[in-house]
């Protein structure tokens, strides 16, 4: 048959096989698909979920190309007081979840409380 990248995230997320996992103190992480065309002159996409429990997940597109302009809600948090740089390291914390991954988050706690 014909397999397609709505097929693979179709599978990852599926609980009954066991693939994707979300019970007995572990959850399944993330998932990843990706599609590699024949042709040269196209590129490669690449699906993330990047949260946890890919059954609840949306897999989000990326094209690693040269010269790309990453969008601030992709990049990695920064902190000008960051703990981690200071001396004394590590005598204050800050809250290093991105904001993308916080919002996930919300919504999935919005969802439980739907159910």
């Amino acid at each position: 048959g014909h397999i397609t990248a709505e097929t693979l995230m179709s599978i990852l997320r599926d609980k009954d096989s066991g693939i994707c996992v979300d019970a007995e103190g572990f959850r399944t992480a993330g998932s990843m698909v990706s599609v590699l065309p024949r042709d040269p002159a196209l590129p490669c996409v690449h699906f993330f979920t990047a949260t946890p429990d890919p059954s609840r997940s949306v897999f989000k597109p990326f094209v690693f190309v040269a010269g790309i302009k990453a969008v601030p809600q992709v990049r990695s948090p920064t902190f000008l007081q960051d703990p981690a740089k200071q001396i004394p390291r590590f005598q204050s914390s800050v809250d290093r979840r991105h904001e993308l991954y916080r919002r996930h988050q919300a919504a999935l706690e919005l969802m439980e409380q739907d159910r």
